[in-house]
């Protein structure tokens, strides 16, 4: 369910992109966007779920450690450098 609705966000996200981009008389490569919004979107998702998280039980959130969030943070920053660049490929035999 909910990698369907981050399917539908992002496909979402991509046709607004394109409507501003021919609003403008801008060429749009859409791979290009995609590549961007599959290496952003999770950082900005963890910051939302964070965000609403800290919100609903803020009584919770002093027993979590920073080192906990930041690597989190750090994984997905890395996680997602490595999908916009592509330096680690893993090839199907």
């Amino acid at each position: 369910m909910i990698k369907k609705l981050y399917y539908q966000f992002k496909r979402y996200n991509i046709k607004i992109a394109r409507e501003k981009a021919t609003k403008k008389g801008l060429p749009f490569d859409e791979n290009k966007y995609i590549k961007k919004q599959d290496a952003s979107l999770p950082i900005l998702l963890f910051y939302g779920v964070f965000i609403v998280f800290t919100g609903l039980f803020p009584s919770l959130v002093e027993y979590i450690p920073f080192w906990a969030f930041f690597t989190i943070l750090l994984i997905l920053i890395i996680r997602g450098l490595n999908h916009y660049f592509g330096w680690i490929r893993i090839e199907d035999r």
